[in-house]
């Protein structure tokens, strides 16, 4: 599979976050370095570059300095050297902010390579999800009134399964910052209700499954398996290389990721590529930072 670049050190990354108060920065090498402004100082984040080398890392520390960093947090690409980290200051932090562990889905491989790929229950359920009028519709750069329908769909899904639903400004920030390269894909009933739906982000050759949700009516009819499906389809045409699933449980992080087993399950079914990701690194900047960080029970 090719070794893509990760969504999170694109320019449209760094324009969605600047909705939310994030600047971003590169190295002269070109990675991508976010810094947020508080009140007492920035914290600055760096997540998946790829061939990341210490010369990098003194232009990070720079860009710190210039923006009186607290501390800087690094999630490193899959298949980084992680030898240098050591050799420039930082240490693990257990507390990630992007999935740890992912699936990747190769969308150079044929239709029928995808397909055979796919579990036994998984093609039952796309075939049920047909079979009952489900289908599937795809929205570039979606308008507001869609985003809206989606939107509710995401929030009665968060409140079934308990988890966080990102407030309706932020998808509305995506658009701005993505254009085109964001796209809801939503399933529909056979009366042309929305019963599920997710937003992709596209950079490069990669393309990012960043949020979901599915209606109770959509989960009994199985048209997220439907979904899912249809979108390895429509970005493969696309002639993206690489979809990436956004997370799947990991035994290294049980606080972060102990409940994400229902939806890990459901991406299982589709036998893509697990990726581990290195465990992070922090490296404190402020030694008074340092001392809160490691008196609470999760630090940084």
């Amino acid at each position: 599979m090719k070794h893509a670049l990760d969504i999170r050190q694109t320019d449209e990354w760094g324009k969605y976050l600047a909705s939310m108060g994030w600047k971003q920065f590169r190295t002269a090498r070109g990675i991508g370095v976010v810094v947020k402004k508080m009140f007492f100082g920035s914290v600055i984040k760096v997540q998946r570059p790829q061939d990341v080398v210490l010369q990098d890392l003194r232009d990070i520390d720079e860009i710190c300095v210039k923006n009186k960093g607290l501390f800087i947090k690094f999630e490193p690409d899959f298949k980084q050297d992680l030898s240098i980290f050591k050799t420039a200051g930082y240490e693990f932090s257990y507390s990630p902010l992007c999935p740890p562990t992912t699936i990747y889905i190769d969308l150079t491989k044929s239709e029928e390579e995808l397909w055979a790929a796919v579990s036994h229950s998984g093609k039952y359920s796309i075939n049920r999800a047909r079979r009952e009028g489900a289908h599937v519709k795809f929205f570039p750069r979606p308008d507001t009134e869609i985003l809206k329908k989606y939107h509710a769909v995401n929030v009665e899904t968060g409140k079934l399964k308990k988890f966080y639903v990102q407030p309706f400004k932020e998808q509305l920030a995506k658009v701005a910052a993505f254009g085109d390269n964001c796209v809801l894909a939503a399933v529909y009933d056979a009366d042309e209700n929305m019963v599920g739906g997710k937003i992709f982000l596209g950079g490069g050759d990669m393309v990012l499954y960043n949020t979901g949700g599915t209606t109770a009516k959509g989960r009994h009819q199985k048209s997220g398996y439907l979904l899912v499906w249809e979108t390895f389809l429509y970005f493969k045409k696309l002639g993206y290389s690489v979809m990436d699933l956004e997370g799947k449980d990991d035994k290294r992080f049980p606080l972060f990721t102990g409940n994400w087993g229902g939806f890990s399950h459901f991406k299982e079914k589709f036998n893509g590529e697990t990726v581990e990701f290195p465990i992070p690194y922090i490296k404190f900047l402020s030694p008074v930072m340092e001392i809160m960080a490691k008196a609470t029970p999760m630090g940084l």
